[in-house]
């Protein structure tokens, strides 16, 4: 969730009818500090670590433990999201014993972190932790701290090596964590996996790479200044959306997408408008959607006047009128297949997890959220997102 939803839904939890959002008091009293958070860059502020230089990515043994059996697809399709200590998938609900702070979905599981940086695996087979991870500042600001594609098995996050930081990969499918050194003495940067193949920021090389999580073997994107400034905000089937320019507001004026650095397009916002960093492909990568911004005047006015959620056609830019309910705040949350995208929406009277269909646009209630879902930070959407506290 972005710290603005947060705050939306203390506001909503105070009452179990759910009033309906008071938008222009949302944008006056929390997007200030929307305008300046950092989902990915700012995983800089955890590396309160030790750390040794080094130059060379280097493919870890994987962890010394006997590998799960196999572990069966997930059997649902449905909508996800967690409260405490229980992830509600579709119809299911699986008690995961520790409270689920951070989540994101595989196409046999989940993987979870805890209020301790505890990570674990969530299969058929049980649940069992298999890593910890690097801590981030209790800002109460978002921070993306888990990564999958959720139709393969790996997930991974930074954690602690013995000399360095590191980026852990896990692979459901044969309870192996391999970890993948970094070295240097700033830290690395996790974007995202797109089938086994990941992509982060070696700060010490001073590159972007793609990295093939089963040999290590690299493909580098960016270098130099191009690679300081470049940030990848999601994958899939190849296709990339990413920004070329660190915004020093946090949010993006435009974003390109295409299937290498050199070669994508461009999609630009109006002068009053920004939107969310949270911008998300569609497993193959023909649909994308994010959380517009519309101000009243120039964004730094931080006067905002609407919250939309928007999906686009990413070849030709086109939007689709999404028939969601009005009034309501709705927050795109994943992509469950190629045109199915899953909203969170909050409005009068209701709090809602909604499916939504492309191209037609059609949308329909998928879950009714109950109070507690909505009390203080206690909804954990399956982003792998976590809310400091």
């Amino acid at each position: 969730m972005t710290e603005s939803l947060k705050s939306l839904l203390e506001q909503q939890a105070a009452a179990v009818a759910f009033k309906p959002p008071d938008l222009d008091a949302i944008a006056r009293d929390n997007h200030r500090r929307v305008l300046r958070r950092r989902a990915v860059t700012a995983l800089a502020c955890a590396a309160a670590v030790a750390v040794v230089a080094g130059t060379a990515v280097v493919l870890l043994a994987p962890a010394k433990r006997p590998p799960d059996v196999l572990a069966e697809p997930r059997a649902t399709d449905g909508v996800t999201w967690a409260v405490g200590s229980t992830i509600h998938d579709g119809d299911r609900t699986i008690e995961v014993g520790h409270p689920v702070r951070a989540l994101v979905p595989t196409s046999v599981g989940f993987v979870t972190i805890d209020g301790g940086n505890n990570v674990f695996s969530v299969t058929n087979r049980g649940v069992t932790q298999i890593g910890q991870a690097v801590a981030v500042p209790s800002d109460g600001t978002e921070y993306v701290r888990l990564f999958s594609d959720p139709r393969g098995t790996l997930a991974g996050w930074i954690g602690v090596g013995p000399s360095s930081l590191v980026m852990q990969v896990h692979d459901q499918a044969t309870g192996q964590t391999r970890s993948y050194e970094i070295g240097g003495a700033a830290p690395p940067v996790f974007f995202a996996i797109d089938d086994r193949t990941a992509y982060w920021r070696n700060a010490p090389r001073d590159g972007v790479f793609a990295v093939d999580l089963d040999t290590g073997a690299e493909r580098q994107l960016a270098s130099g200044d191009q690679a300081r400034n470049l940030e990848i905000w999601s994958v899939e089937n190849g296709v990339l959306v990413f920004s070329r320019d660190r915004q020093p507001r946090g949010n993006l004026t435009s974003i390109r997408v295409g299937r290498s650095i050199d070669d994508a397009r461009e999609f630009t916002f109006s002068e009053n408008a920004e939107a969310s960093h949270a911008v998300r492909l569609s497993p193959g990568g023909a649909w994308l959607t994010y959380l517009l911004y519309e101000f009243n005047g120039p964004p730094q006015h931080d006067d905002v006047r609407a919250f939309l959620a928007q999906v686009r056609d990413a070849d030709t830019g086109d939007l689709i009128r999404l028939q969601l309910p009005q009034p309501s705040f709705a927050v795109p949350v994943v992509w469950l297949d190629e045109t199915t995208l899953q909203f969170l929406v909050l409005g009068p009277q209701r709090a809602n997890m909604y499916t939504c269909r492309v191209p037609e646009g059609s949308c329909d209630v998928a879950a009714d959220l109950p109070a507690a879902a909505v009390e203080g930070s206690n909804l954990v959407l399956p982003t792998g997102g976590w809310i400091g506290e």
